[in-house]
């Protein structure tokens, strides 16, 4: 998979979300740019749905979760499935497996639905953060 540079990721970005702005767009590109080199390869983009562990993060970043989680929950149930995962990971051209997609939610879900929630999620961004 090609690196996200800024204008990619915003053209990747606007695609689920068309009202985003640039400002929160900037905020995402912060979050998921763990390394900070100024781009997000597959690995980083990927690994948010991969860890697990964490804390609590400020408002304006939970926010920027939020929308980070918006862009994977494509039904708006509150929760993310393995297949809203490959679809979004297939819409940026990965190539990952349903399987692949299975594990990503079981090495997430804490609480055993099968589904990545929005606590899960955070708490795997969070410690995402910290250990970079």
């Amino acid at each position: 998979m090609e690196k996200f540079y800024g204008t990619k990721f915003a053209e990747v970005i606007r695609v689920f979300s068309p009202q985003i702005t640039s400002e929160e767009i900037d905020k995402m590109f912060i979050v998921l740019d763990v390394d900070g080199d100024g781009q997000i390869d597959d690995v980083e983009f990927a690994s948010c749905l991969m860890v697990n562990g964490g804390g609590e993060k400020d408002t304006e970043e939970e926010v920027v979760m939020k929308e980070g989680f918006d862009l994977y929950d494509m039904d708006g149930d509150g929760k993310i499935s393995a297949s809203e995962i490959h679809v979004v990971l297939k819409r940026l051209g990965e190539k990952h497996t349903m399987e692949d997609c299975v594990v990503m939610v079981q090495t997430v879900d804490k609480d055993g639905d099968g589904f990545v929630n929005f606590e899960e999620f955070k708490i795997m961004m969070n410690s995402n953060k910290e250990s970079h």
